[in-house]
């Protein structure tokens, strides 16, 4: 059941009533089945690894909390570790690690006794790592004394099945989503505006935006081979901003779901196009995941208390493991560790360069007539050049379905791509990409991308929610009426899924 399907439209309205129609003590009940109905909608097996999860780590939470030995803790710890990992690992690396066993052994000419369809034919869970990182975020924080262990199995199978994030987050946390489900939430009007505009807004830059933009990815990636210059470095900005409007539009709806029923989750994005460099730009894409990453792995390895050495190799590991988490693919993980050099290399520049010649005029002169949009422009085009890679994967498995008797590497696609990325002379298939879909279908787009970065520089780092219920009556119904013209005219409804569906 996706967010932008009818199914979900009859379901949402059905479980609204149900949850605040039961009495308060049985609320979190309806969560529980309620996630997993949801869930169990994609395939009934899946809910027996959602189970398993739930079980595994609602044991292992209370085992840690009745003990004071230290020992005694790690070892639930690893059985929390090992189970999500394990399943993690199982469902989504196991194909990846065995394909790269296999290239590796036929380069020396050695067999491999695994049949090669035993493990290609399995199907990922949706969610699965949102689901493993978010639960395994609580038994860690049930070690380290961050937050107490659920004592009560309804209570944590509700967190964990809490069916607004759990195929695409955000990525919560149990500190602050278990406590709320233990409130009571009674129906509240304001609540219920503010959920549903969210969720408006979530549902428009998903349909008007996102999947608009996805033709025009699409056919750029289908022609690899004669795109260059201006159209590659179009068609990645076009591409990002197809992950931001379809990540975040789904977001925007997790959270305005949520707020309806009186929950408040997490923020995943906050403006990323207005980011002054790669480090403020990672603060500000996918939060819920950055947040995690930084939290349970990068002060784990020493954060930027190290040598130099060692937070340069804390940087680029951790973003290497951002690339592996988004997918099981070499395009995937080079992508995000591409990132991390970049962010490497400008702590290295902030630490050895810039801190020595702060106090010069000529760095008070770049500071001040270097602007804020130029750092913003700036740092867009080095993610630019990074997240090119990015969906080089999906596109050779795209390719490859199309034309199996002419299957393709996904090296033969980044290739061309990267090698004709700065010919800026040339804008070679540009006119035939913009167009393919005619004059008026590229104005709305480029319209509403417009539309998009304006609502965000005049919202700033406020909820567009409150901001528009904060104006007068008038203004907020014309508002209302025209985000839905908007979404029933110009949105695109038969691309379906969304692009963080398998992650």
């Amino acid at each position: 059941m996706l967010f932008n399907s009818l199914h979900f439209f009859l379901f949402f309205p059905v479980f609204c009533y149900l949850y605040f129609a039961v009495p308060r003590r049985f609320q979190h009940m309806v969560l529980a089945a309620g996630g997993y109905y949801f869930y169990g909608s994609f395939s009934p097996y899946f809910t027996i690894i959602l189970l398993t999860i739930t079980c595994n780590d609602f044991i292992a939470g209370k085992m840690m909390d009745a003990t004071d030995k230290i020992s005694q803790k790690k070892r639930w710890l690893f059985l929390s570790m090992a189970v999500n990992l394990g399943i993690l690992f199982t469902f989504k690396y196991i194909d990846f690690v065995d394909n790269n066993i296999r290239d590796l052994l036929g380069l020396l000419h050695i067999g491999w006794f695994v049949p090669e369809p035993w493990f290609n034919t399995w199907v990922v869970p949706v969610g699965v790592s949102f689901l493993t990182f978010q639960s395994l975020s609580y038994t860690i924080d049930v070690y380290k004394g961050v937050t107490k262990a659920e004592q009560r199995f309804s209570y944590f199978a509700a967190f964990t099945a809490f069916w607004p994030v759990m195929v695409n987050g955000p990525i919560e946390r149990a500190r602050n989503l278990l406590p709320q489900l233990h409130k009571e939430h009674s129906f509240d009007y304001s609540n219920l505006q503010q959920g549903l505009f969210r969720m408006g807004w979530g549902l428009f830059k998903k349909v008007v935006i996102a999947d608009r933009l996805a033709f025009y990815v699409n056919d750029m990636y289908a022609h690899y081979n004669e795109v260059s210059g201006w159209t590659t470095w179009l068609g990645a900005f076009f591409f990002l901003l197809q992950v931001y409007c379809d990540f975040s539009g789904y977001s925007d709806l997790a959270l305005g779901g949520a707020k309806v029923l009186g929950i408040d989750v997490m923020e995943n994005f906050r403006r990323p196009f207005f980011s002054k460099n790669l480090a403020d730009f990672w603060t500000r894409w996918h939060i819920s995941l950055s947040t995690w990453l930084t939290d349970y792995v990068f002060f784990y390895l020493g954060a930027y208390k190290a040598k130099s050495a060692k937070v340069v190799f804390n940087v680029i590991f951790v973003l290497a493991i951002c690339g592996l988490w988004h997918g099981a693919n070499w395009p995937m993980v080079i992508s995000f560790t591409m990132v991390g050099c970049a962010m490497a290399i400008r702590y290295l520049w902030q630490n050895n360069v810039v801190r020595a010649i702060r106090p010069s005029n000529t760095y008070k002169l770049f500071d001040k007539y270097f602007p804020d949009w130029a750092h913003s422009v700036v740092t867009i085009l080095i993610f630019l050049f990074c997240f090119l890679l990015f969906r080089v994967y999906s596109a050779q498995m795209a390719l490859n379905a199309a034309h199996p008797e002419n299957p393709v590497s996904w090296t033969a696609i980044a290739t061309p791509l990267y090698g004709n990325l700065f010919k800026l002379h040339t804008a070679n298939y540009l006119t035939e990409w913009l167009l393919h879909k005619g004059t008026i279908q590229l104005g709305i787009l480029v319209f509403f991308i417009v539309v998009l970065f304006v609502v965000e520089a005049l919202t700033g780092d406020r909820k567009i929610e409150q901001v528009v219920l904060a104006k007068n009556r008038n203004f907020r119904w014309s508002i209302y009426i025209v985000l839905l013209a908007c979404i029933v005219w110009f949105g695109v409804f038969n691309n379906t899924t969304f692009v963080y569906f398998q992650y």
